[in-house]
């Protein structure tokens, strides 16, 4: 990845993590929408040959709860929680960031 590509990736993450509107941050860190919309669309189909297709991640914030009846907490989104019995295993957890990779926001 070159350095612009990871200047833009760095921005987008960012938004992700933030979970924010591109306009938003594009007006907090003045920068242009239209620039972020652009990088977006291009790092997404950037692949390099052999190499299996970029994923995108999904923020996941993982917090241990205070209830007894509950041992964490998952936000997906900001109005999307699951209340955990226990921590979850692994693979099962990267099994849901994949199945609600694009849906959740």
């Amino acid at each position: 990845m070159t350095e612009k590509e990871q200047y833009w990736s760095a921005h987008l993450a960012a938004i992700a993590a933030e979970a924010i509107t591109t306009k938003a941050y594009a007006e907090r860190e003045g920068l242009s929408c239209a620039s972020l919309y652009y990088w977006r669309k291009r790092l997404k189909h950037t692949a390099t040959p052999g190499q299996p297709p970029r994923r995108q991640l999904v923020p996941v914030r993982v917090a241990t709860a205070t209830a007894p009846d509950r041992a964490c907490t998952l936000t997906l989104a900001p109005s999307v929680q699951l209340d955990l019995p226990q921590l979850p295993d692994p693979q099962w957890l990267a099994a849901l960031v994949a199945a609600t990779a694009g849906s959740v926001r």
